[in-house]
């Protein structure tokens, strides 16, 4: 007889029952159904934590991420619309959170870091930008942009961080990234467009330069 688990994950679309089966098995001891899970995720992941976190730790803390999953699964559950997914992403923001709320204490007691970007009155780079109405996804796309939408999302605050990353820039809908976070959805729409507001005051302050 089919498990329960097993029979229901038949009903659910493909990319779906491929983490219901994969899950299961890691659950059930097979490192390599969680080798699979990670290279499914691991580039996924790694982008959430480069865009919330910058380039520094980004590959340490994506494996801190991936142990944190793989200790914690043996209580995951599929109910409802929650899915594997969603419970990887939420883990993710939250290290990522906790990661700059970590930095904050430690800057507060050491001062800045060399590595870290110091504002100064030309912006942090010297380039100019046609468009300032554009999202941050739509401005990434231009490759010659990304290293300073990458700079200018490092100073927004940790949760704006958050939506911009997963909704504008990872792709995430806007019902998961409310699961993700644990907001409701008009709450996260909210916090979506104050993030964009302060995105685009903050690289306009950055790359424009006065007039005379």
């Amino acid at each position: 007889m089919v498990p329960t688990a097993y029979a229901r994950a038949a009903t659910l679309p493909t990319a779906v029952q491929d983490d219901v089966y994969l899950v299961r098995a890691a659950q059930e001891g097979s490192a390599d159904a969680f080798s699979a899970l990670v290279d499914k995720y691991h580039s996924k992941v790694f982008g959430i934590v480069y865009r919330m976190c910058g380039p520094g730790e980004a590959e340490d803390l994506t494996q801190d991420i991936f142990l944190r999953a793989l200790t914690a699964l043996r209580k995951f559950q599929f109910q409802g619309e929650s899915s594997y997914r969603t419970w990887l992403y939420r883990i993710a923001v939250n290290a990522c959170i906790n990661e700059l709320r970590r930095r904050k204490r430690r800057f507060q007691i050491e001062g800045p870091s060399l590595d870290e970007l110091v504002e100064t009155g030309n912006g942090l780079m010297e380039r100019s930008i046609p468009d300032f109405s554009r999202m941050p996804h739509e401005i990434a796309e231009r490759h010659e942009l990304q290293q300073l939408v990458q700079a200018v999302i490092q100073t927004l605050s940790p949760h704006h961080r958050a939506v911009i990353a997963l909704i504008d820039l990872e792709g995430v809908e806007y019902e998961e990234a409310a699961r993700i976070i644990g907001c409701p959805l008009g709450t996260l729409k909210s916090r979506l467009a104050r993030a964009r507001q302060a995105f685009g005051r903050k690289l306009r302050r950055y790359v424009e330069k006065p007039n005379n």
